[in-house]
């Protein structure tokens, strides 16, 4: 995790730069993966109905 330190008024700053290097990246959690299955699932196969529909109904 990143190093905070203090100002002048006593607010807590981070160090953005050693922030983002730290956690650029990181693995997808198991629930992340299925919910991106899902949603990619879920928008193919509206895709395939909509264009059967609309193609016999053309």
């Amino acid at each position: 995790m990143a190093k905070e330190q203090s100002n002048k008024t006593g607010q807590p700053t981070i160090d953005v730069q050693a922030t983002l290097e730290v956690d650029e990246w990181y693995d997808l959690l198991p629930i992340e993966k299925k919910l991106i299955s899902y949603s990619l699932g879920l928008g193919l196969a509206l895709l395939a109905i909509f264009i059967v529909i609309f193609g016999v109904l053309k």
